[in-house]
């Protein structure tokens, strides 16, 4: 059989078409936060009544020993519990700050070793990162570690399940408050707000990503973050409550 140019474009065309919603398709079940192509996490229930009103706030990338204590004050002033994912070669360098932290009543969570992407990353070293995170943090606690979230979101097809047969269960988010990029406290505060609304809306409680920490530097400034969670907090209690991701395990 011969084909006619006209032909050929249509076809060359269609397979480019699906090669990018291929590609469009990998993209989203390794980074969308509800994805559950590459395996299923805990992200927030849908809830009814006042369930709706829940919150949990988490916190990655920590810890930091510049700005986590004084979140940690703001945290204690309105008596909120929330879930720190921490970087293990940071919790290793700040022990005292990790038990402050577990002593205040917060619950602590692994975010790998080097906080790598593991959408590349092999199986050996995901397991690597994140069994050494969950030993060096034990250590320290005095108790097992139940959470993981991946560094980014991203994650590979057996990121999950590695994750699981470590004992660890899979947290993403439903809402991010980008406060990394952020430039004032305002920004992240008026995002967090219009964001948790639509969960609201939707019959969703909210899991709530916000930063005192960064993969880049132990010591990052997050003094916007610091003021937007004492703006949160004031805005929010007694209106919502707040939970740790253990009040959402089924």
């Amino acid at each position: 059989m011969v084909l006619e140019a006209r032909e050929i474009a249509e076809i060359g065309g269609a397979a480019v078409l699906a090669a990018g919603a291929a590609a469009g398709g990998l993209i989203y079940a390794s980074a969308w936060p509800a994805s559950r192509i590459f395996g299923t996490a805990l992200t927030a229930p849908r809830l009814s009544g006042d369930g709706r009103n829940e919150i949990a706030l988490t916190f990655d990338d920590g810890p930091n020993p510049r700005w986590t204590p004084p979140l940690l004050e703001v945290l204690a002033k309105h008596n909120v519990r929330a879930t720190f994912f921490l970087i293990g070669q940071y919790a290793a360098a700040q022990r005292s700050l990790v038990r402050e932290t577990v002593a205040a009543g917060h619950l602590i969570g692994n975010h790998t070793w080097t906080h790598p992407n593991l959408a590349r990353t092999s199986h050996d070293k995901t397991r690597e990162e994140l069994k050494r995170t969950s030993a060096e943090l034990e250590q320290i606690m005095g108790a097992p570690v139940r959470y993981f979230r991946p560094p980014f979101g991203l994650r590979r097809p057996a990121t999950f399940r590695i994750a699981r047969e470590l004992g660890l269960i899979p947290v993403t988010w439903t809402v991010i408050g980008n406060d990394w990029k952020a430039e004032s406290a305002r920004e992240i505060t008026e995002r967090v707000t219009r964001l948790t609304a639509k969960d609201l809306g939707r019959g969703y409680a909210t899991n709530l990503v916000l930063h005192d920490g960064s993969h880049r530097t132990p010591e990052a400034d997050r003094s916007r973050t610091v003021d937007s969670v004492r703006d949160l907090l004031a805005l929010y209690r007694p209106k919502r409550r707040f939970v740790t991701l253990d009040a959402w395990e089924s």
